[in-house]
């Protein structure tokens, strides 16, 4: 292709790559008011700017070799780009966010391949979409030659599309200024997109912005935990943590969990809280919230100084046999750089072919765990399940019916039936509740169930399409089917109860400090919660994604998003007006800080 040819090219690559990401606004709402439209109308050919740019470098090279390169360039670096497009746009549908680094990363990680679990059939989808792309962009290299417009013509876009790039970043810049919503809710719509803000230096000329959005406060040198930790346990107890990946709080009952059920209703020291939330949406802050009882924001400081939570290190000073048995790999999420890293000889993953085997691994080691202990010291262990997480169970488990096979993503809707689905799920469930009810079992005939804490609980919750609103799985909303989780605790001497306020994963790290381990310290000197069992009201609990946060009080969520922009729903993900307590959520992000010098 000719200098000619390669423009159009670019041009009718921007145009596809535009018609893809009108998705994003049909997906996140169109905003009709004068600024929201013009904001939307020029954002799309504005951000679309810099990825032609992008393309235009990469194809250019191949144009220095020769023209045939430089077409084997475009095809190959155009099919590129779009696939990024799509693939970004159908993320966004089922997640609302982008691909990013911390997504790669953990596709591509460790265990990448026990994570993402997808049939056969949305492979074949994907590899047709991939040589129906390659197709057409090879087809656009051969449109591009027939568009016979001159100098003026490709001036003419050349002004538009500089005019729009600046249109979007100068409406930005004034939207964030006087911060009018419908030019503020948009600008997350369109991937990796940063436009130009003049808070600062319009600040700096004497003029104050209206509002300041929602902005994460400045990380600093940990300080944790605030105090040195004063403990001493005058009766050292056992301590066993159950977690499910993926565990609604729903399916906590009689008929998908029986065993477990029993070992709840028979026990006279078991504790149901029947109002709990989980400090994230996702496994990497659904754990560090339980162990660290800290947002998930400190995730990047605690692990690059690789800084295990105060319980870990206590645990080890008291002399606590450890056993830590986790299906899932450990080092992906990295829960061996932060939660674990102080453990010698980390058991990093299991044996197994899926997630059945992997748990049916982590429950024999298990077993030889506590069959093999000292009775001179006490015990910590950890159970993390994963099959509920791909809705996997052994062949002929199917109690639930109908079923169908593993979620094919690519085929969903805000339309399909979720029963089969669900009953996929339910019989995941009960597969576990009868890995957990052998647990008991061995406790029991150990003679351990006196002189054990057992805390029960998931890292997140999963929904099946509940607002029908097309989410399946989680991590993309925070709404109660992926937040709320069940959390059981079996505490030996005590008179067990229901207990129905609220409470979340930051509590149950001073509750195990403070009676299992002999801790004095405030709760405060090292978690964003309070004790487990006081009943006063929580003014707000945190909780986080991979790409956003929320802050709940009562019902009310506010969602804050990257760009410090606010949403509102209520617990079935419906959108408010307003949502949680203002003066809440100031003092929530005092958390994000309160551990940094």
């Amino acid at each position: 292709m000719n200098a000619k040819n390669f423009f159009w090219f670019i041009v009718l690559c921007a145009a596809v790559w535009g018609l893809i990401s009108l998705v994003y606004f049909y997906t996140g709402g169109f905003y009709w008011d004068v600024p929201g439209f013009l904001f939307g109308l020029t954002s799309i050919p504005g951000q679309i700017l810099l990825f032609a740019l992008g393309l235009a470098v990469l194809t250019g090279f191949g144009r220095l070799i020769g023209p045939k390169t430089g077409t084997a360039c475009a095809v190959l670096f155009g099919a590129t780009f779009t696939l990024f497009f799509m693939l970004d746009a159908f993320v966004y549908t089922q997640y609302r966010f982008h691909i990013g680094l911390a997504m790669l990363e953990l596709f591509f990680g460790p265990a990448g391949r026990e994570i993402f679990v997808f049939p056969w059939t949305t492979y074949f989808i994907l590899a047709l979409a991939i040589l129906g792309v390659f197709a057409g962009v090879y087809g656009l290299t051969r449109l591009a030659r027939k568009i016979t417009w001159g100098k003026k013509a490709i001036w003419a876009v050349c002004v538009v599309w500089l005019a729009a790039f600046l249109t979007y970043n100068g409406l930005h810049a004034w939207g964030k200024f006087m911060m009018v919503p419908s030019v503020l809710a948009q600008v997350s719509y369109m991937p990796w997109a940063n436009p130009l803000s003049a808070n600062r230096k319009l600040r700096r000329m004497g003029f104050e912005p209206k509002a300041e959005p929602y902005s994460t406060p400045k990380q600093g040198t940990l300080n944790y935990p605030l105090h040195p930790m004063q403990c001493k346990a005058q009766k050292p107890l056992n301590i066993l943590i159950i977690l499910i990946d993926s565990w609604r709080a729903d399916s906590f009952n009689q008929t998908v969990m029986p065993r477990t059920w029993e070992a709840y209703s028979q026990a006279q020291d078991a504790f149901y809280f029947t109002n709990h939330l989980s400090g994230g949406n996702a496994t990497e802050a659904g754990v560090f919230s339980l162990f660290y009882s800290m947002p998930y924001l400190y995730w990047d400081a605690f692990t690059s100084r690789q800084l295990p939570p105060v319980f870990i290190s206590q645990l080890q000073s008291q002399g606590y046999q450890l056993g830590i048995f986790a299906s899932s790999k450990l080092n992906s999420p990295e829960f061996h750089q932060n939660v674990f890293s102080s453990i010698p000889d980390l058991r990093i993953e299991s044996k197994g072919n899926n997630k059945v085997e992997r748990d049916l691994d982590i429950q024999k080691d298990f077993t030889a765990f506590i069959k093999n202990l000292s009775a001179q010291k006490p015990f910590f262990g950890f159970l993390f399940y994963d099959a509920a997480h791909g809705q996997e169970f052994p062949a002929g488990g199917d109690v639930f019916k109908p079923v169908k096979e593993q979620m094919n993503y690519l085929l969903l809707t805000k339309n399909t039936d979720p029963t089969p689905y669900m009953n996929r799920y339910k019989n995941s469930v009960y597969f576990i509740d009868g890995l957990i009810g052998k647990t008991f079992e061995l406790l029991k005939q150990q003679n351990l169930l006196d002189n054990t804490v057992i805390v029960l609980t998931g890292d997140h919750g999963q929904e099946v399409n509940d607002t029908r609103n097309n989410f399946w799985g989680h991590n993309s909303n925070f709404a109660k089917w992926q937040t709320n989780v069940p959390l059981i605790v079996w505490w030996p001497g005590q008179e067990g109860q229901t207990r129905s306020y609220r409470t979340a994963h930051y509590d149950i790290m001073p509750f195990l400090l403070t009676h299992a381990l002999g801790c004095t310290n405030p709760a405060s000197d090292y978690s964003t919660g309070t004790d487990l069992f006081d009943p006063q009201p929580r003014p707000y609990t945190l909780i986080s994604s991979y790409t956003k946060k929320a802050v709940q009080t009562g019902d009310k969520i506010s969602v804050i998003d990257n760009y410090g922009y606010l949403e509102h729903y209520d617990e079935n993900y419906h959108k408010l007006p307003s949502g949680a307590d203002p003066k809440a959520i100031s003092r929530a992000f005092k958390e994000f800080s309160k551990f940094y010098k």
